[in-house]
């Protein structure tokens, strides 16, 4: 029994390998790094740059990201809002602070004028990102999917769309081991590094969660009010909530992130080691605006950007899109992970700014993540539905001269 089970589990590990192969292009692995709680925080994050930088040069990955956000948020942002940001960090998070000044220390080594008071700033990007100083942020979108499988666990899909395209090459997976020595949970994202925070992750046998983008604008000094007195980043809500000693199941879990003061809003999308725990959470700054679950008799729940209570907005049809498909699909063709891969990968759900596709199975632990290309179809107006914003080429462009 034991024997079979273990054959079975690793027949479908390789099928799903298999399945990418066949069903999405130019793949590719990000650098792994093992975060390890043991050492002084000041040294947890050694060796990550050299991860993505032996990858990718800075001037292919972090410097176009930097002068990207920095024209559109950062710069806006005055010296002593910095050093204010920075003040919150070490007052609130001390072992936060003392990573990141770690990670900047890195940063310096390679020749590279990245502060503590940035990353401070860079901790905050996704609330600074949701005041009117960041009107000229260019928000991209996610793509969430929970799904159950031939065998009846679940799966999560999480795309990550985000700008410049040069983000993809920060994406960075991590292994965070506890001071026991135990693996706790593994994450990922495009600005762990900046950080330490992941937007997806999961614990094996509690939880698999991902952050979707939620628009909402707030003043900016009501949100460094926030910040101030301790309101927590985004980007930790997810770690702080795998790495308490306190929480063990999936009902634990949801609970706590549900109801963590945030400054600023977003969606959550989560899975469990059990069927009926499939979830999609409306956050607000206090606690949940709606929260949908898997419906009995379905076999999938999709969030993207816009409420589910709401129709897609017409600028953005994602989610209508990966509904779509799914339901055009027989069930078992959309429980298969081919079917399920096909669909975040089919335009306009995968789309030019998709830097990575994050497969989590929160039963048994198997976590998947691949860098995408940027990539637009051969013939948009033959996708499942028209996204206007991508990839239509003007009619004069497509003229043959001969």
């Amino acid at each position: 029994g034991i024997s079979c089970l273990v054959v079975d589990r690793a027949m479908g590990v390789l099928y799903f390998l298999g399945a990418l192969f066949f069903s999405a292009s130019a793949l590719e692995f990000p650098p792994r790094f093992t975060l390890d709680l043991r050492k002084p925080p000041l040294q947890r994050w050694d060796g990550a740059l050299d991860s993505i930088l032996s990858k990718h040069p800075y001037a292919e990955s972090f410097l176009p990201v930097f002068q990207e956000h920095n024209s559109t948020l950062f710069n806006y942002l005055q010296p002593s809002h910095f050093e204010s940001l920075a003040r919150a960090v070490t007052e609130h998070y001390p072992e936060t602070a003392l990573e990141l000044q770690g990670i900047a220390a890195d940063f310096e080594r390679h020749g590279h004028a990245v502060t503590f008071q940035y990353l401070s700033a860079w901790l905050y990007f996704h609330e600074l990102a949701h005041t009117d100083v960041g009107a000229g942020v260019n928000p991209r979108e996610c793509t969430g999917i929970v799904a159950k499988t031939h065998r009846g666990e679940l799966v999560q899909l999480a795309n990550m769309d985000q700008t410049p395209l040069a983000a993809r090459n920060l994406t960075l997976r991590i292994h965070v081991v506890g001071k026991n020595g135990v693996q706790i949970f593994e994450g990922v994202d495009w600005y762990t590094l900046l950080t330490t925070g992941v937007s997806r992750g999961m614990r094996r046998g509690v939880a698999s969660v991902q952050e979707n983008w939620r628009s909402q604008t707030r003043k900016f000094e009501d949100v460094m009010t926030d910040i101030q007195s301790g309101v927590i980043s985004q980007m930790l809500v997810f770690r702080r909530a795998f790495e308490s000693p306190e929480i063990h199941s999936f009902d634990a879990f949801l609970h706590n992130v549900s109801n963590t003061r945030l400054a600023a809003p977003f969606y959550i999308v989560a899975a469990g080691p059990e069927p009926r725990q499939a979830v999609a959470v409306a956050r607000n700054l206090y606690g949940s605006d709606g929260t949908d679950w898997l419906q009995k008799g379905d076999f999938f729940l999709c969030q993207c950007n816009t409420d589910r209570w709401l129709p897609d907005d017409v600028e953005d049809p994602r989610r209508t899109a990966a509904e779509t498909l799914l339901r055009r699909m027989r069930e078992e063709d959309g429980l298969s992970m081919t079917g399920l891969f096909a669909v975040v990968s089919s335009y306009p759900v995968h789309n030019p700014h998709t830097a990575y596709t994050a497969v989590m199975f929160p039963l048994t632990g198997q976590f998947h993540v691949y860098v995408r290309e940027a990539s637009c179809p051969v013939d948009p107006y033959a996708s499942v539905v028209l996204d206007r914003r991508y990839c239509l080429k003007d009619p004069q462009d497509m003229v043959v001269n001969v």
